[in-house]
């Protein structure tokens, strides 16, 4: 395959060899000043590279350019797609929290309700404690009053038989019996 360079180099010695004919012509375009032969070399040469700029220049750049403008319009159209996706997830997250906090809140009064019932309880059943604590205190307080008393009159019984002992077995006098009686009371202290 030739070379752009080389078909332009040989097209320009034909064109000027054709030149150098045309000189010895006249004609209306030699009037006006102009060499037909030049002209029609010239117009090839703007041709050929004219065909080779759009071969090998324009041709791929309208190429890139188009598959570039592609790649633009849909990263374009992607964009659009994602934000309409990031919106469509945005609503979905605030419906989705949305739950979750209405789920907390039941989840919470539930969890307050269950503890005020507990506490309510506990001092329910405290109370109750409380007061069978308190009665069998009473009880036993009652229990021991009631086996003072008895020991109180056993022992008063005892001391009442121990002194009327003592005064039958001393009763001779008045006096004898008025001393018994302070003796029996200062043993009693």
């Amino acid at each position: 395959m030739l070379d752009v360079s080389q078909i332009i180099l040989a097209a320009t010695e034909v064109v000027g060899e054709a030149a150098a004919r045309s000189e010895e012509s006249s004609s209306v375009l030699g009037t006006l000043g102009i060499n037909w032969k030049l002209f029609l070399a010239q117009l090839l040469n703007f041709g050929i590279v004219l065909f080779v700029f759009w071969k090998w220049v324009v041709k791929p750049l309208g190429t890139t350019l188009t598959k570039r403008q592609e790649r633009i319009e849909a990263g374009l159209k992607n964009a659009e797609n994602m934000d309409v996706e990031r919106k469509k997830f945005e609503d979905w997250k605030a419906g989705e929290m949305k739950k979750v906090r209405n789920e907390a809140d039941q989840i919470l009064r539930v969890t307050t309700d269950t503890a005020n019932k507990i506490k309510q309880e506990t001092i329910v059943d405290a109370q109750h404690q409380a007061n069978k604590i308190l009665e069998q205190a009473k009880s036993n307080i009652e229990s021991e009053k009631t086996e003072m008393l008895n020991e109180a009159k056993e022992e008063l019984a005892t001391l009442v038989v121990m002194a009327s002992e003592k005064i039958l077995r001393h009763k001779l006098d008045p006096k004898k019996d008025h001393e018994l009686i302070s003796q029996s009371m200062k043993g009693m202290k």
